[in-house]
């Protein structure tokens, strides 16, 4: 074949399996197969051109001096019929009523928490709102489905038998690169990180920080440039999502709901939004419209776990996780 011809005339040999590959493989392709260093051209160099690059997700900020009360109204209200969406895919075709219709008796609602208050919260949605008589904690602006017995007197109260969260839907199957592939996720980069990743040499690395080095580095960064972008960072990876932020948000639910880093991460992903009381620029940066395939922030202990499908690490500035990307696998690395 004239492809194996090519290649000897350069010095360089083709391993059968990749001799149909080679001719389907473009100018540029070739070029950087033939400066490889090998002797032999095998599969695993074909598939080296494949390698995915970090796309990054940008959230366009609306710009405006002003910001008016409908503009306000207009951005929960938009809030909320995303989430109440989600949640009436997992209220089992409940009968939903809206809170000005609601009569003594079992029920379904759906509504955004205003307001949280030791043994009660007050629920809302676009027709009215009443009073949940409850212990369980909530953050305030997140949007519930709830189940449960109402009383309508002068007040409309209700004693929930079941909340419901936007929550996740069930992957049948869990998102993964076809390379042998790594992802570092780490809280910073300082100078004994750098002698570190040269002994890990992660093909990527996703950093939940503003001080990063190295022009492969994913990361926060106030003016958005390259790959990076206003927490939290949102970038695409061959076919994986993946959102990386700060951890202030994820601090926050811990301490709001007192539970601990695991829980929280849990949680957020749950609530389908890292900081539901949080605005900026009336766009909804935090709120979680498409389900990422690994969810990495900085927290206060090092922790991992898994939720439907989704990879959900904390890092410290002592402890990082490296990821395979093909398998998913995760590894715990000390820094």
């Amino acid at each position: 074949m004239k492809a194996v011809e090519d290649f000897l005339e350069k010095g360089k040999l083709l391993s059968p399996e990749v001799v149909e590959e080679i001719s389907s493989l473009g100018d540029g392709e070739l070029e950087k197969v033939l400066e490889g260093s090998g002797l032999v051209i095998t599969k695993k160099d074909i598939e080296s051109l494949k390698v995915p690059e970090p796309e990054i997700v940008h959230h366009d900020e609306a710009s405006s001096d002003e910001v008016h009360i409908s503009d306000l109204t207009e951005f929960y209200l938009d809030r909320f019929e995303f989430l109440k969406e989600e949640v009436k895919k997992r209220l089992d075709d409940a009968n939903i009523s809206s809170i000005n219709n609601l009569s003594s008796g079992k029920t379904s609602v759906i509504g955004m928490v205003r307001k949280v208050d030791d043994g009660s919260v007050l629920l809302e949605d676009k027709t009215g709102e009443l009073t949940l008589k409850t212990e369980e904690k909530f953050l305030e602006d997140e949007v519930v489905g709830v189940k449960g017995e109402v009383i309508v007197n002068e007040d409309v109260v209700m004693s929930p038998d079941k909340i419901i969260n936007p929550d996740v839907p069930i992957r049948r199957q869990v998102p993964t690169l076809d390379q042998d592939l790594t992802a570092l996720f780490v809280s910073e980069i300082n100078q004994d990180v750098k002698e570190r990743l040269k002994e890990i040499d992660p093909d990527y690395i996703f950093c939940a920080s503003h001080r990063t080095g190295g022009k492969k580095v994913v990361h926060i960064s106030e003016e958005g440039e390259g790959l990076s972008d206003i927490d939290p960072v949102r970038c695409d990876l061959g076919n994986l999502h993946i959102l990386v932020h700060d951890g202030e948000a994820l601090k926050k639910a811990e301490r709001d709901l007192d539970i601990d880093t695991k829980e929280a991460l849990v949680a957020l992903l749950k609530k389908r939004h890292l900081d539901p009381v949080e605005m900026h620029s009336l766009q909804d940066r935090y709120l979680i419209r498409k389900v990422p395939d690994i969810l990495h922030a900085r927290g206060n202990e090092a922790v991992m776990t898994n939720y439907k499908g989704v990879t959900l690490v904390s890092t410290t500035d002592e402890k990082a996780f490296l990821v395979d990307l093909k398998t998913r696998e995760v590894d715990e690395v000390e820094i």
